[in-house]
């Protein structure tokens, strides 16, 4: 049986090996052709049952989901076009730093709501960037060239979508960050490949929530544990060299400059872990996924 999620197909394994094994067994071994055959089609049988492990109840077809692999990769894909994703990360986060510069230059009043309407606008545009560096990341991981103009269409073209899944990620982390801190969590790794589903995939809104679910289930922990190293780094590297304050001040241009570092990596960091889950749950590879750039 074959399925096809946009254009891309895979064979879903079947669960009738011992009856084609019974069937091989009735063969004749005298014929040479008919035994190499057989052979061979065990060996794939074989195969397909290594392949078919169960994960924390995830079925993994592929290359299991591993934190360490993901982080490995990350960093490999980050340092290799470095520039490239830092500036795929800036171009979105301009309106953030024009924000600050205007929250920095007004009154006290004005310098409050211009800082929580920064605030805010950092979430949906750090999702904008991690849209617009999908491209990038799967054509780095494909050992193909990088273009950030590309990368930029690609991302932009869905914008209106992704702002869509920004919109409802952000009020479901809310909402849920409400009721206690655990369930914000949870939310929070649930949709943590939503914005790729999205781009790669070309979903609607709900639908990429729900690919994000789906693809995350079974690994939401170790999700988390990603999650929870970037922000201790990051927070870890503000401490250490005070980078906190207004936009003007001296300590201001490393803050922001930090900021897209570390959105771009987060951003490479989701585009890794989405190659990755659906390689562990459906076989697909980096070059059949950027068959959907084509």
């Amino acid at each position: 049986m074959r399925r096809t999620i946009e254009g891309l197909s895979f064979t879903k394994p079947q669960p009738s090996t011992r009856l084609i094994e019974r069937r091989l067994s009735k063969v004749p071994k005298a014929n040479c052709k008919l035994a190499a055959g057989r052979a061979r089609l065990r060996e794939l049988i074989r195969g397909q049952r290594m392949s078919e492990v169960s994960i924390n109840d995830a079925t993994a077809i592929g290359a299991p989901f591993r934190v360490g692999s993901a982080l490995s990769k990350t960093f490999s894909v980050f340092a290799a076009r470095l520039g490239s994703f830092l500036l795929l990360a800036l171009i979105p986060l301009t309106p953030v730093l024009a924000l600050k510069i205007m929250a920095s230059m007004g009154g006290p009043s004005r310098a409050g709501l211009f800082e929580l309407v920064s605030n805010i606008a950092t979430i949906f545009l750090a999702m904008v960037a991690q849209a617009v560096t999908l491209y990038a990341a799967f054509q780095q991981m494909g050992g193909k060239s990088v273009s950030v103009v590309q990368s930029l269409s690609v991302g932009l073209g869905r914008f209106f979508p992704v702002l869509g899944v920004a919109l409802l990620s952000g009020l479901g982390v809310g909402l849920a960050s409400i009721l206690f801190l655990i369930p914000g969590l949870i939310v929070l790794c649930m949709l943590y490949v939503a914005v790729p589903a999205c781009v790669i995939e070309k979903t609607a809104v709900f639908d990429s929530i729900n690919r994000s679910s789906d693809l995350t289930k079974g690994y939401r922990w170790q999700i988390f544990g990603l999650i929870a190293l970037v922000y201790i780094v990051s927070f870890a590297v503000l401490i250490l060299f005070g980078w906190f304050g207004g936009i003007t001040t001296l300590s201001g241009v490393p803050y922001f400059a930090w900021q897209v570092v570390t959105t771009a990596f987060s951003a490479v960091l989701a585009a890794v872990v989405y190659h990755d889950l659906r390689v562990a749950k459906e076989g697909i590879d980096v070059d059949s996924l950027a068959l959907v750039f084509d």
